[in-house]
């Protein structure tokens, strides 16, 4: 039984907490210090010290964290929340997850997001509106369209990102895909010209919005590499035009060494400090609903390809978000992505940069680099108290004890809740590369 008690159904939470004694993770990378005190006052986290050396201002809640670790509220960066808002937001709240990216939907959603990420009980929401591709695109096959804002000139181009902009979103979507996902055929979707990408970029940059490209295909990151976006949404399938992983397997090439340009490629992000938002549990739950019939040692396999491309860009630097593309799939409820924080396990990160990149890295690509995913003074004050140690053992996140959003304790828990490795069947954990 989930023994939790939501603040919200009690007394309001005070405008002044004090978080004494808790080990601290930081959201930087850098490893755990002592406890002190964290303190919020008005939704703001304005001191933090590691020796208790505060001084607490009369009337402030305090709460002892002593064998407990303090850590930025998490962020799931790529997420479709489109129907039942309040719930999922809410769900998402209660399992830890702070903050989410939604990474594209119709302009007039944008407001209902918004609003429903500012309750209390609900987690904040970061918005890219409708996302920038072709005439006929994707995701213009998604829905009931709204979702994709076609441009096919630069004015056009210019106009989308203002548009965007006035809307209030926290970053501009571009869509990268000629795949149309019916998986037995290889789509021949309409992609934006090299220039319009650029365009959207420049415009972008010039209101100081991430630009966040979806692209499977190889030859799409080329583009995406020559214009320089913030980061490159999903992880490369379909490879080749025309060739995807199913065919790459079943020719025995389902390995690095037989596409030497994605390892140049993966560099080439690594220099230029791109991030990746791998999305692999999402992939594959794509790829196994279009393919049924696809054996799931061949599954497997694709699995392992993905990790280790996930992998080789780790090993190379580079930097990695969280994001699960979650979607509202049957099997796969809203909350902490368990099964895509184990992939970057298996990818080779250690705990303490799959929190950096579930804090830190995600903040950065929904537009929060200054504002939300490290503990510091000025930052919104958004964190989790856990028990144990998930700087060591990620597990440890699934025994929430505190969850603050806003400078308001949001939710207590008075039990453990499920072990991040015995998760449900659907966040199976994935299998590790050979070799």
């Amino acid at each position: 039984m989930n023994h939790r008690q939501t603040a919200s159904d009690t007394a309001t939470s005070p405008q002044v907490i004090a978080l004494i004694g808790g080990r601290l993770v930081d959201g930087t990378g850098a490893p755990p210090s002592a406890g002190g005190v964290i303190l919020i006052e008005h939704g703001v986290l304005t001191r933090l010290t590691t020796d208790g050396a505060t001084e607490i201002p009369p009337g402030a809640e305090l709460v002892h964290c002593e064998g407990q670790t303090i850590l930025p509220g998490l962020i799931d960066s790529h997420t479709h929340v489109e129907r039942d808002i309040p719930a999922v937001l809410g769900a998402f709240l209660r399992d830890g997850v702070t903050s989410v990216g939604n990474t594209g939907s119709g302009p007039q959603l944008v407001p209902q997001l918004r609003a429903a990420g500012r309750q209390p009980g609900a987690a904040r929401t970061f918005l890219a509106g409708p996302a920038i591709t072709a005439p006929g695109g994707y995701p213009v096959i998604r829905g009931d369209g709204s979702a994709a804002r076609a441009v096919d000139s630069l004015p056009q181009a210019i106009a989308a990102v203002d548009e965007l902009a006035a809307l209030g979103v926290d970053f501009i979507k571009i869509t990268q895909e000629p795949f149309d996902f019916d998986f037995r055929h290889p789509g021949h979707l309409p992609v934006l010209e090299p220039e319009l990408i650029k365009a959207v970029a420049r415009r972008a940059t010039e209101h100081g919005l991430p630009v966040r490209s979806h692209v499977h295909h190889a030859d799409q990151l080329e583009v995406a590499l020559a214009v320089g976006v913030t980061s490159i949404e999903h992880l490369l399938f379909p490879l080749p035009p025309d060739v995807g992983h199913v065919e790459l397997q079943r020719a025995g090439a389902l390995h690095l060494g037989a596409l030497p340009d994605l390892a140049r490629q993966l560099d080439a992000m690594v220099e230029q400090g791109i991030h990746l938002v791998p999305t692999i549990g999402n992939e594959l739950a794509n790829i196994r609903a279009g393919l049924p019939e696809l054996g799931e040692a061949a599954l497997r396999e694709i699995e392992a390809f993905m990790v280790a491309v996930l992998g080789r860009f780790v090993a190379a630097g580079g930097t990695v978000a969280l994001g699960s593309d979650w979607v509202g799939r049957p099997g796969f409820p809203p909350g902490l992505p368990r099964g895509e924080l184990n992939y970057l396990l298996a990818a080779g990160l250690t705990p303490l940069q799959v929190i950096e990149s579930a804090t830190r890295h995600a903040a950065a690509v929904c537009g929060q680099r200054d504002t939300l995913g490290v503990l510091a003074p000025g930052r919104q004050a958004d964190l989790l108290v856990v028990g144990g140690d998930p700087s060591t053992d990620l597990a440890a996140l699934d025994d929430l004890r505190l969850i603050v959003k806003d400078g308001r304790i949001v939710h207590r828990a008075t039990a453990p809740e499920v072990p991040l490795q015995a998760a449900s069947a659907d966040h199976a954990a994935p299998v590790r590369p050979a070799g």
